[in-house]
């Protein structure tokens, strides 16, 4: 069900012509403005002003004003494309950096992991000495 604040935003985005509007929103649209007069007079008002902005006279570039906005896109275009390059090795040594990062930690990752793998069996065959003291009738109750 379409509300009548539902109904202003969309006049206000879309106009007053309801083959603008989103196909899901026209038919709630025609339901609220047969039942609604408000509804009615937001579209009236969009309407009237769809006429207006229609009625200006859209501006027409000459061939110079063109010609220069050309040239002037142009030249930035070659500086845009220098700094480009600059930009772009930056990136890869930005990016080479960040995979030799990667990289020395993954190294030492794998040495800490080592290391700690080490520790703990040490630990387990300590714990496992100290458990082999008893009789082995007294742990299988014989």
């Amino acid at each position: 069900m379409m509300t009548l604040e539902r109904f202003s935003n969309l006049t206000e985005a879309y106009g007053a012509d309801l083959r603008r509007w989103p196909e899901g929103e026209r038919a709630p649209a025609e339901a609220l403005m047969a039942v609604d007069g408000r509804a009615r007079l937001m579209r009236d008002e969009a309407d009237a002003l769809d006429a207006l902005l229609d009625s200006v006279a859209r501006p027409v570039m000459s061939s110079a004003l063109r010609d220069k906005v050309v040239a002037s896109a142009a030249q930035a275009g070659l500086k845009a494309r220098a700094s480009w390059r600059f930009w772009s090795r930056l990136a890869w040594i930005s990016g080479a950096g960040w995979a030799a990062a990667a990289f020395a930690g993954v190294a030492f990752g794998f040495s800490l992991t080592g290391s700690l793998t080490q520790n703990q069996r040490a630990e387990a065959v300590f714990y496992q000495a100290s458990l082999g003291g008893a009789d082995d009738a007294e742990v299988l109750g014989e």
